[in-house]
């Protein structure tokens, strides 16, 4: 027997809602295996000045766990990690949590019909694994000639040193993503002079941010049925924003243009003086080929005059700075790498931590020869009794607690379905995880992505075949019914007394 019936891998919002789901159905034999000192998942990592959701808070909640608490329209993201923390310690979650624990192999057993999960703690043995590592698993290795040789301080914007003062110093921010948004407007004040490296400029629209005043915050904590409006009308918005005018662009394409041509005309012009710094910081590519972000000072910090766009390509980082392509070296004392993060999808994260299912079956050569393909962006065939909370084809509505709650409702389905026809082994099959895959592909044929010039976004929405499977092309409201009802038998079930035969519905 294996030591757990269920093993969670990573104990962030992901790892805590599907602990939260199992708990709720009766399922009590599981744990949570995190490789960090801490639970919080992105928001313990993330504590760079500036960092908060860019979605509405009233959005960027479980619709089973209200938080009246808020205090603003986009929280902060220590708030974020204290509602997470409150979650753990309200369900019992955080007894289950092993911390300093990483994953480093997952391997099918086959005899035994259960995974054993490689732990530099030892290993453990799972009937189920649930991979709930989010979307952004490893910050991005730096490509940077000569980083290794710089004298100064490096900080990234994840795993930021707080006890670094950058007051009066020269600093160099590398990246202009979304956590360099929230960073750049943060840290220019302090600075002598702050440098901002430029590949590929980001759409930033204004952030309708104020504080939720008091008495409303009392209103939900009084009235929950009032703040769940709230949030489904928020939840709703972002899910319009994110999902319906991708999905939907190529029968109203005036959207995302009117929209670009806006945001040029309008926006941009009324937050950068300079035409030229202007020019350099207004993308190419159509409006939402990357993730937008929100800013209402972002864009306004580049009219500083210590403030410097850097859009030539660097050559190297010296041991006293940064050169660039030109042949300039502009010294600095700190540089701050703002430079991305490897996807879940990306076959480098399961070489380090491999995963090998049945029949040889390897999930980073999968992943590097073959089309992103899973069924219900969950399952994937040759990986028995294994889910992921975020797969190909994967992102549900407009807010992560979504994609955990439907997911994590999927994937109770079929553990309670496999415990009740007393199988041991449970994989999804080949042909309906075929004809999900398809189906999710056609929809995004005429998608956004695919007609608005996105050529030149550097979008993490595209993989390395080229496809787009970050997203599910579906409603939220869609994806929740097909979790609810998705064929059970889409899934093969063996039973202990007959390894080479399925179970069959009653």
């Amino acid at each position: 027997m294996p030591d757990t019936e269920v093993a969670i891998i990573g104990a962030g919002l992901s790892g805590i809602g599907m602990a939260i789901a199992l708990q709720r159905a009766g399922i009590a034999d599981f744990v949570i295996l995190e490789r960090a000192a801490d639970i919080g998942g992105t928001w313990r990592d993330n504590v760079y000045p500036g960092v908060a959701v860019d979605v509405p808070a009233q959005a960027y909640q479980f619709s089973f766990a209200l938080n009246p608490r808020w205090s603003r329209v986009f929280a902060p993201g220590d708030e974020v990690k204290h509602y997470l923390d409150g979650l753990a310690d309200r369900y019992g979650v955080r007894a289950r949590v092993r911390l300093n624990t990483e994953v480093t192999e997952r391997t099918w057993d086959q005899d035994g019909r259960f995974w054993r999960l490689a732990t530099p703690a030892g290993e453990v043995t799972a009937r189920f694994v649930v991979s709930a590592i989010g979307a952004f698993v490893d910050p991005k290795p730096i490509d940077i000639p000569g980083i290794e040789d710089f004298k100064g301080t490096v900080l990234r914007s994840s795993g930021w040193d707080r006890g670094h003062d950058l007051a009066g110093e020269r600093v160099a921010v590398i990246g202009t993503g979304a956590s360099a948004v929230q960073i750049v407007p943060e840290i220019a004040p302090r600075a002598a002079r702050l440098d901002v490296y430029q590949r590929t400029p980001i759409w930033v629209g204004p952030k309708l941010d104020a504080p939720i005043p008091r008495p409303l915050r009392r209103l939900f904590r009084r009235a929950p049925r009032v703040q769940e409006a709230v949030r489904r009308v928020a939840t709703r918005g972002v899910e319009m924003v994110l999902i319906d005018l991708v999905v939907g662009h190529g029968r109203a394409p005036w959207v995302a243009r009117g929209g670009a041509r806006l945001a040029r005309s309008v926006w941009y012009r009324t937050q950068v003086k300079d035409p030229e710094t202007r020019r350099r910081l207004t993308p190419g590519y159509g409006l939402g080929c990357k993730r937008p972000s929100v800013s209402n000072t972002y864009l306004r910090t580049f009219n500083r005059p210590d403030v410097a766009l850097v859009t030539d390509a660097i050559d190297r980082v010296t041991p006293a700075g940064v050169r660039t392509a030109d042949g300039r070296e502009r010294e600095v004392d700190t540089i701050v790498l703002a430079t991305g993060f490897r996807l879940a999808s990306d076959p480098e994260v399961f070489r380090r931590t491999p995963v090998r299912g049945r029949g040889g079956f390897d999930l980073a050569t999968f992943y590097t020869e073959n089309r992103l393909a899973s069924y219900e962006g969950i399952s994937i065939p040759g990986l028995p009794n294994h889910f992921m909370m975020f797969g190909p084809y994967g992102w549900v509505g407009g807010t992560w607690h979504q994609l955990v709650e439907t997911t994590s409702a999927h994937v109770v389905r079929v553990i309670r379905e496999a415990r009740r026809r007393g199988a041991t082994a449970v994989e999804v099959r080949p042909e309906p995880t075929e004809r999900w895959t398809d189906r999710m592909r056609d929809r995004l044929a005429g998608s956004l992505w695919a007609t608005n010039g996105c050529a030149t976004a550097n979008s993490y929405y595209f993989d390395h075949h080229g496809d787009t499977p970050y997203l599910r092309p579906t409603s939220a409201a869609q994806a929740a019914r097909a979790a609810r009802t998705f064929p059970l038998d889409d899934y093969a079930y063996t039973a202990p007394a007959s390894p080479a035969s399925e179970t069959r519905s009653a």
